[in-house]
């Protein structure tokens, strides 16, 4: 009874007090919220630049609510801000808006950017840096450590467009599948386990995948294969795709053939325009630059079956003009001198040099040799398999026996030469590591003769080199 009256009393007293009609019902409650701010310079330049065009809201103070809240996160320092969404207006929102139209970009970016300071840590040793939910939230962790003057750097531009662009991908994806022949290329080799020490870069590579983290599925390796080839560029591309092997490289280049269909089909989207457009954003506005093209180093020449022949002809003018290594020069003379100062044997006089690349693992070296009167020329050639890896330029070789047969060459020349070939230039070219180059050096990349002439340096040892003029097949 006692509770009752109690009740009754407090909505008496409530009534009464909801009927007085001169207090004042109209409170300001930007004194009870501390979330309420007076914009700042950085919201001014982020609803100019993005929120007014875009539609798209930048959430940068804390809240809790809107992360993992098993996640310990800290909070996005606010110099750390403007340059972020810097870099997603210029490299993602501005070139899918030149590229692909007003319309497709308005729609389908996410509507809400939240940032946090530090990354997210996971239970199995990974970071997230980056998640998209629902088409429409993208979160980016780590802004903290973002550097935009640095493009390279693990805190660099490259590496956060990377993010960005890896989960706008995610979000296409979720407005149209990926396609499912994708999801066959390298369906055994993917893992949930991708985390694991086993997984190495190298063996992402060997197995046909773009990254480590492109294992986990193939929603991953598509995102990562997308981003990869806009933010690092086609030439970043090619290079990692002829530093795998030929089995990794296949399937490297069906899964780019898919992206770049992808776009096309799925939104009508020029996949290469797209990517010529951030690259030039990258080198224009914040100095990046290509590296070297290992798919024109004479090393992939050589990798991938172009080349026919590398002459070394002592006695021809461009050694005068370009010079020639003196170690060379030297085990050259002193096997001529032996050859042709023999009294056991009839007497040759080698002449020239030449490296035949049968194929990508097999070159047969031909030494032009002529009788001492020098009316009758002759050649004697000598197998060997060969080692070429693109990625840095070495190759080795090897002697293979026995000796080869050709047609103008007899037993009785070959006999009397192979000594001396295997006392000078058999140690000569088995005993080191050559560096793959185009040579000479005199030779620049504006010279009408650039890559016409190649050769081959000791590694470590500049001094110590060959060269001559190439034959293509």
């Amino acid at each position: 009874m006692k509770n009752k009256i109690i009740f009754w009393l407090s909505a008496f007293v409530l009534i009464i007090s909801s009927c007085k009609k001169e207090d004042n019902v109209s409170v300001d409650m930007n004194q009870y919220n501390s979330d309420v701010t007076t914009p700042n310079s950085v919201d001014n330049w982020l609803m100019t630049n993005i929120t007014n065009p875009y539609n798209i809201e930048v959430v940068y103070r804390f809240d809790r609510n809107l992360a993992d809240p098993a996640k310990d996160i800290s909070p996005v320092d606010l110099d750390k801000v403007q340059p972020i969404m810097s870099a997603v207006l210029d490299n993602y929102l501005l070139p899918y808006e030149k590229i692909a139209g007003k319309a497709f970009i308005k729609k389908l970016c996410p509507k809400q950017y939240v940032l946090y300071g530090s990354v997210a840590y996971n239970s199995n040793g990974s970071v997230t840096l980056g998640t998209a939910d629902g088409g429409r939230k993208v979160t980016l962790y780590g802004v903290n450590g973002f550097n935009l003057t640095d493009v390279e750097g693990e805190n660099g531009v490259r590496r956060k467009l990377r993010t960005i662009h890896h989960e706008f991908t995610h979000i296409l994806n979720q407005n149209v599948i990926i396609p499912p022949e994708f999801t066959q290329v390298t369906k055994a080799d993917y893992t949930e386990e991708w985390t694991n020490d086993a997984n190495t870069e190298v063996l992402a590579m060997q197995l046909g995948f773009i990254s480590r983290y492109a294992r986990s599925n193939y929603g991953e390796d598509f995102a990562e294969m997308t981003a990869h080839l806009l933010v690092h560029g086609q030439i970043w591309f090619d290079n990692y795709v002829v530093s795998a092997p030929a089995s990794a490289q296949r399937k490297l280049r069906r899964k780019e053939a898919m992206v770049v269909q992808y776009f096309k089909d799925a939104f009508g989207i020029d996949f290469r325009a797209l990517q010529a457009e951030i690259q030039n954003v990258l080198k224009t506005k914040y100095g990046a630059t290509d590296p070297v093209d290992l798919t024109q180093t004479f090393a992939a020449w050589l990798v991938n079956n172009k080349v026919s022949t590398l002459t070394i002809d002592p006695a021809a003018a461009h050694y005068t003009t370009y010079g020639r290594s003196t170690t060379f020069t030297t085990m050259w003379n002193n096997y001529v001198t032996a050859v042709s100062t023999q009294t056991a044997n009839t007497k040759y006089i080698p002449k020239t040099m030449q490296l035949m690349f049968t194929s990508d693992t097999t070159m047969t070296l031909r030494i032009g040799f002529s009788n001492t009167t020098n009316t009758t020329n002759y050649s004697g050639d000598y197998n060997f398999s060969t080692k070429i890896v693109s990625a840095n330029g070495e190759v080795t070789f090897a002697k293979v026996l026995p000796e080869g047969t050709t047609t103008n060459h007899g037993n009785g020349q070959i006999a009397s030469m192979k000594p001396f070939f295997e006392q000078y230039l058999l140690p000569y070219l088995t005993n080191r590591i050559f560096v793959a180059d185009w040579l000479p050096t005199g030779i620049t990349p504006t010279n009408p003769l650039y890559r016409t002439f190649a050769g081959f340096t000791e590694k470590g040892v500049a001094a110590n080199y060959f060269y001559g003029p190439i034959v293509l097949k």
